[in-house]
């Protein structure tokens, strides 16, 4: 290579007619020399007509990078290789070139993806809420570190829902009316996820993504499909529950649950298939989210002595209820759900209290995606995560919006963003999954234009036409001081 000004490029030159000489430099403006590979498109002036019998040009380029936006003049070396009747000649000239102008074209990058996630820092499912905060910002953090959405970053604004209705829904509007958010992740509890979809996420065409609502109320209910869930419906649970209630060898049940659509749900579900296999529900009662006392509500569930006490509320209540359960003599044996899993509420009743307890809540086996999520989650808060109940799902509530946007082109458009998210998260499509490395491959694949099937930290997240997912359903059981997994069920 040589040249008077800048950094010479150099090509070898072997093919016949009339070659066409293309240059290029770049000018930026740092002070910084560096030679760096060129990626980029760039639209060159034609600089000079070389006449050769036969000349065949490839071209090896170097750019070298000079911090001040002005014209680079090069020198082209030609290699020439002439065939000549009976020998070949081999001519070597150096080509002055006038002036090379390089153009960068660069994409500009879309605007941030505002997504507002609905949570429970404080009331009656407040002892989730720094999980699922933590596992939203995990999210948003791979997607950035993967590239963001188009360049675009994925910013989250947590709100509490206090698992109140009406705060819920004031949240979700300032959400989407003043923060400009695009998609909103939860809330936590049904009976806070249905009225903010009725009131403001479907009517805004706002996308809404649940990975913890369960209530099988959801299914049906009028949202013009702007309404979805990672967590499978309590249809699934109520079964599992039943059959295990069954196999334990329990033929009377006494149930307590909360007066929302997700402990109505489940209730309904538990208790018809439970009479199907041949069971009865002695009572089955419900509570309030708020009470200094369930002692009247207990008396009833547990009038004619049931083999034993199913609980399907929140820990807020449970932990209240089955202290005052075992101190005043109504029950002492359990049957626990997805909502009291929680390892902070069993340690407050005591964990030899409860040793033996069974519970079920929706859950996948332990897979490669979920081993990535657990220890992402490990190395970027330095603990481990507790062993609560939808985390994972709402970590990928949050990828696929991401991924959904990149699909759709826009951070903006919820309703777009809502059309490509089957788009991401069925069959067909090659198999992506979570963390960095993975969600960067994933949005490799969209620009790309090829097809992704997200298998997401909590299993498959495929949507079926009213937004649910299906999976197996966790039997867990509290022993020797923790929360251990017995087995997977798939009604």
């Amino acid at each position: 290579m040589s040249g008077s000004r800048g950094l010479g490029l150099r090509w070898a030159l072997l093919a016949a007619g009339l070659g066409v000489l293309m240059v290029m430099s770049a000018a930026c403006t740092r002070e910084v020399v560096r030679e760096v590979p060129v990626d980029r498109v760039v639209t060159q002036e034609v600089v000079k007509e070389v006449p050769v019998e036969t000349v065949v040009e490839v071209e090896k380029e170097v750019v070298r990078t000079v911090e001040v936006e002005k014209p680079v003049e090069v020198v082209k070396e030609v290699v020439r290789e002439v065939e000549v009747p009976g020998e070949t000649v081999v001519v070597t000239k150096e080509v002055p070139v006038d002036v090379v102008r390089e153009v960068t074209v660069e994409r500009a990058s879309l605007p941030p993806l505002i997504i507002g996630h609905l949570n429970s820092f404080t009331g009656s499912l407040s002892y989730f809420g720094a999980t699922h905060r933590r596992a939203a910002d995990l999210a948003a953090e791979h997607v950035n570190r993967a590239g963001g959405v188009d360049g675009g970053s994925v910013v989250i604004l947590s709100r509490d829902t206090g698992v109140n209705p009406v705060q819920g829904v004031d949240a979700a509007r300032a959400l989407v009316n003043v923060e400009n958010a695009a998609v909103i992740v939860g809330a936590l509890a049904s009976g806070v996820t249905i009225p903010i979809s009725t009131t403001v996420t479907t009517p805004n065409k706002i996308l809404q993504i649940s990975g913890a609502s369960t209530a099988p109320g959801i299914t049906v209910l009028e949202d013009d499909d702007f309404l979805f869930r990672t967590a499978p419906s309590d249809a699934a649970q109520g079964v599992v529950l039943a059959n295990l209630a069954w196999d334990e060898g329990h033929r009377n049940v006494g149930v307590m649950y909360i007066n929302n659509a997700y402990g109505s749900g489940l209730a309904d579900q538990f208790e018809k298939t439970f009479t199907e296999l041949g069971g009865s529900v002695s009572a089955s009662v419900a509570h309030e989210d708020s009470q200094a006392t369930f002692v009247s509500e207990l008396e009833k569930a547990t009038d004619g002595d049931p083999d034993v006490l199913i609980t399907m509320s929140y820990p807020g209540q449970a932990e209240v209820y089955i202290r005052e359960s075992l101190e005043g003599g109504y029950a002492d044996k359990f049957l626990f759900v997805d909502a009291v899993k929680s390892a902070d509420m069993i340690e407050v009743i005591g964990w030899d209290a409860l040793e033996g307890t069974l519970g079920t809540a929706p859950g996948s086996p332990t897979t490669p995606a979920l081993k990535e999520f657990l220890a992402s989650y490990q190395s970027t808060f330095a603990q481990e995560i507790p062993d609560e109940p939808f985390t994972a799902e709402t970590y990928d509530a949050v990828v696929l919006a991401a991924l959904a946007a990149a699909k759709a082109g826009t951070t903006t458009n919820s309703e777009a963003i809502r059309d490509a998210l089957r788009d991401v998260a069925n069959a067909p499509g090659q198999a992506v999954g979570p963390g960095t490395v993975g969600i960067q491959e994933a949005l490799r694949l969209i620009a790309a234009g090829k097809d992704i099937n997200y298998e997401g930290a909590s299993g498959q997240v495929d949507f079926d036409e009213n937004g649910d997912v299906f999976g197996p359903i966790e039997i867990w059981k509290i022993e020797s001081g923790a929360i251990k997994s017995v087995g997977f069920e798939t009604p």
